[in-house]
């Protein structure tokens, strides 16, 4: 995890401070994405960097303040969560007509898409809403896909178009496949995503998901989930935090 992180997000940085979205691994114990963001601010994150996301929800005033400070000390800052926890970070700062205008170098960081949800954004409108809301250009806006199933995540360059390219390391390779036969399907043509992840030890390389994709020359576009099946993953899973701790 760390050195995708590091070349695909950090990328020229050796650190920056960070302000997580989402829930400490001991809030979900039970979320790979809880141990990745815990990964990444033990490695990557100032001394500054924090969780903004307890058991009562969000913590906006906390939030706000920290980047308030960010703009005024000139120093970069990173927001990452689960895409998810910006729709309610989003409403907040609507509902107080506030926004920021975070230094150069800042940058956003999403997981999880909103998969099968009818009130979902799209994601043009996701990323113009974020970037505005926070000063952030769409290049710097970066998506991560990954899986429980697998050991190692895909990254964009930023979302300045939707959807964007995604790739991963050299030892990951991901195939666009014809869900029926299994054949691989040419360039453009829209499949299910099948990945070989080397990074695997001990138990089986090759994952065939039920997530929709199209093959490039560079890399995937990620479609979302595949007709008919059911949506998963860590948006939702914020998604039903947030909605407990309201109870």
């Amino acid at each position: 995890m760390t050195r995708g992180f590091k070349e695909f997000f950090i990328a020229d940085r050796d650190s920056i401070e960070m302000s997580i979205l989402y829930p400490t691994e001991e809030a979900m114990p039970n979320s790979s994405l809880a141990h990745y963001l815990t990964l990444a601010i033990k490695n990557f994150g100032t001394p500054r960097s924090a969780y903004v996301m307890n058991r009562e929800g969000i913590d906006f005033e906390a939030l706000f303040e920290r980047l308030k400070k960010s703009e005024a000390n000139k120093e970069p800052h990173a927001l990452l969560g689960a895409s998810y926890s910006y729709i309610p970070l989003l409403e907040e700062m609507r509902a107080r007509e506030i926004s920021f205008s975070l230094p150069p170098g800042s940058r956003l960081f999403d997981t999880g898409g909103f998969k099968t949800k009818s009130n979902a954004p799209t994601l043009d409108d996701f990323y113009t809403d974020i970037s505005r809301a926070f000063g952030v250009p769409r290049d710097m806006c970066i998506n991560m896909y990954g899986m429980t199933e697998l050991s190692t995540q895909f990254y964009d360059q930023g979302n300045v178009v939707c959807p964007s390219v995604k790739f991963g390391p050299h030892w990951i390779k991901t195939r666009v496949v014809n869900p029926v036969t299994g054949r691989e399907l040419p360039q453009g043509e829209r499949g299910v995503l099948a990945h070989c992840d080397l990074a695997h030890f001990n138990i089986v390389t090759s994952i065939l998901t039920e997530d929709a994709g199209i093959a490039t020359a560079d890399g995937f576009k990620l479609l979302g989930r595949a007709d008919g099946n059911d949506a998963r993953g860590c948006s939702m899973a914020v998604e039903e935090f947030l909605n407990a701790a309201q109870i």
